[in-house]
């Protein structure tokens, strides 16, 4: 009760406003989007995977450079990029890049939590076919530019990590430290975009766990989740974001 309380003065002094166009929400509102973006982003985490031929949101493909590196299955909600920023996708994940909104973190983890277990059951069940004992949990994230954090003063993935640890009731951990700001990945070549990842992460703890979730919020080539999971060196690495690039999709 006194939390909703401090909320709805909060959002009485401080109007909340749709993360996607702008338009004014109700107080204590629980979704960050108004109903008309909440239909368009409905639609877009139904777009189809090129591979599976899935919903986006049902879809667990990894790219070929991350399951390399012991990535075992990869969440992801929505395409991003192909529309130049005007998707629903697109305005939040901007958003959540410039602003530490609760609600928006909140949502996103609460989005991605049903397809979260998906892959954790079927992780499960491959394990259990190999007689193996089902492994306890950790979540990471993959460490945003260091100029990038002083700048905005937050890193999206941290609080998108830890938003979803609630949610799912896992740990958190700081797994990985970003120790060499990189160049932006849509600017490069594929083989570019590797070799500018490379020693970007040192790793800061070992996880007791060997599975352990890997979250970011977006993957744009997946070099950088296929460096940070290079550097956990974890035998079972499920990929988490909210959303990845368009020319990625299935590949």
């Amino acid at each position: 009760m006194k939390i909703k309380l401090l909320q709805l003065l909060q959002d009485l002094l401080f109007p909340p406003h749709c993360a996607a166009c702008g338009k004014l929400l109700a107080p204590c509102s629980v979704t960050p989007l108004c109903d008309d973006c909440q239909k368009i982003w409905a639609r877009e985490v139904l777009s189809q995977c090129d591979k599976c031929f899935l919903p986006m949101h049902s879809c667990l493909c990894v790219p070929d450079n991350m399951k390399k590196q012991g990535v075992c299955a990869y969440v992801k909600m929505a395409p991003y990029g192909a529309d130049n920023g005007r998707s629903v996708t697109a305005r939040m994940i901007l958003g959540a890049k410039k602003q530490p909104d609760r609600r928006l973190f909140c949502f996103f983890a609460r989005e991605l939590r049903t397809s979260v277990r998906a892959a954790l059951h079927a992780a499960d069940r491959a394990r259990e076919k190999q007689g193996l004992s089902i492994p306890s949990v950790v979540i990471c994230w993959l460490p945003r530019n260091r100029d990038s954090v002083r700048e905005y003063g937050f890193d999206q993935a941290e609080l998108l990590a830890k938003a979803l640890g609630r949610d799912l009731g896992y740990p958190v951990l700081p797994l990985l430290k970003r120790v060499r700001d990189t160049a932006p990945q849509k600017t490069l070549s594929a083989r570019a975009r590797a070799a500018n990842m490379t020693g970007a992460f040192r790793q800061t703890g070992k996880a007791l766990s060997s599975r352990v979730i890997l979250v970011d919020d977006v993957v744009t080539t997946g070099a950088g989740m296929s460096e940070a999971a290079k550097e956990l060196g974890n035998p079972e690495i499920i990929a988490v974001s909210v959303a990845i690039t368009e020319k990625r999709r299935g590949n």
